[in-house]
């Protein structure tokens, strides 16, 4: 059973960016300090930090002087060492623990996991010696992408093959570290659907759909322009996923869904992120509030859609056009973060899906793509 922590402890966050600047706003607004390690002094997180550290999530001094600065300790970068992290903090400190955090980093082990739960993925092989590609690539077929095993590598590790010719141009990274082959899909729609969990309960919140162009992201959408029955499946591999594993708090999962209509469950993230982000105006509470009622004890609220809207990340280029529209959008909802971001900001625009991407699209700047 999670211990109950009451406002006025001490919440220690690994990792910087907008989640953990978000995630230190809302334990303010909860009634605790926070103790926020983070890459760079110039970190956006921060600035939301009590007390800041500047250190590296994968450094065990780092990790210990946030441990010894903290009541509970919650992490929002998907690089830390797990096993060090649960060597360095008590069983209080830590509720979210880390068997989720080490499956997810391996891409193998998180398709295993998956397999174990029978859900559906796309076909997938090892490539874990320069001998094996050939095999793994026959296995799979053409097209299909190779990706390195342990996450967090970039995408420049992450390499398209759509013959054999490609195979000779990747040898050499296959002598650095162990791989896997995978199915590509053209154009899926990309779903995130979140969840939080405690010791008692799981509360799915409804399905977010992203869209990206060459893997930047344009908007994030909810509810998913899909059916019910979609809809509903995501849900129940959600709470079956929230199942399986030894976990508190809130965790992400992304999907794929092909022209066909067939879904596949692509990855799983220990933490919110911002794909979140637009949920707080349409369900009345932020994923990280939820993380952080699991996480100190405090019983899940009962979670619904209770408007629709879109969310669009504001970059620097964007600058014009959202000036522009600040002067005669007086419904949409600006957000302007620090410096110290690739998004300079975002805007949600509430309401009717169908009016709200009109609305967008007269600007002539944004875009939100037509769902067939």
């Amino acid at each position: 059973m999670t211990q109950f922590v009451k406002p006025g402890a001490t919440l220690g966050i690994i990792g910087g960016g907008i989640s953990s600047y978000l995630l230190g706003m809302t334990a303010h607004q909860m009634g605790l300090k926070t103790v926020i390690l983070a890459a760079s002094q110039t970190n956006i997180a921060l600035s939301m930090a009590d007390i800041p550290l500047v250190g590296a999530a994968t450094s065990g001094a780092d990790l210990v002087q946030l441990a010894e600065l903290s009541t509970i300790v919650t992490y929002l970068d998907e690089n830390v060492d797990g096993d060090q992290l649960q060597s360095l903090t008590n069983t209080n400190q830590l509720p979210s623990k880390t068997e989720l955090l080490t499956i997810t980093q391996d891409r193998y082990l998180e398709r295993v996991m998956f397999e174990d739960a029978n859900l559906n993925i796309l076909p997938y092989a090892q490539v874990l010696t320069p001998g094996d590609i050939e095999s793994a690539v026959e296995a799979v077929g053409f097209p299909c992408i190779l990706k390195p095993m342990q996450k967090g590598l970039g995408v420049d590790q992450q390499i398209k093959l759509t013959q054999m010719s490609d195979i000779d141009s990747v040898r050499q990274l296959l002598q650095a570290r162990p791989y896997i082959v995978e199915a590509w899909l053209d154009h899926p729609l990309q779903l995130t659907v979140y969840a939080a969990k405690n010791q008692d309960s799981v509360r799915v919140l409804p399905v977010v759909e992203m869209q990206k162009h060459h893997q930047h992201l344009q908007a994030d959408i909810v509810p998913a322009r899909v059916s019910a029955d979609t809809a509903a499946e995501v849900a129940r591999i959600a709470t079956t996923l929230a199942g399986t594993v030894e976990y508190t708090g809130v965790f992400a999962l992304e999907l794929f869904v092909n022209q066909s209509g067939t879904l596949y469950v692509n990855r799983m993230i220990p933490m919110p992120n911002m794909h979140a982000n637009i949920l707080e105006l349409a369900t009345g509470i932020s994923v990280y509030e939820l993380h952080l009622r699991a996480l100190l004890g405090w019983p899940l609220p009962e979670v619904g859609l209770q408007q629709a809207g879109i969310m669009i990340p504001l970059r620097q280029s964007d600058e014009a056009a959202v000036l522009t529209q600040i002067q005669i959008k007086p419904q949409w909802r600006f957000n302007f973060y620090p410096n110290g971001n690739h998004f300079v900001g975002d805007v949600k625009i509430m309401g009717e899906l169908p009016n709200i991407e009109r609305e967008i699209n007269a600007t002539g700047h944004f875009q939100i793509k037509e769902r067939k």
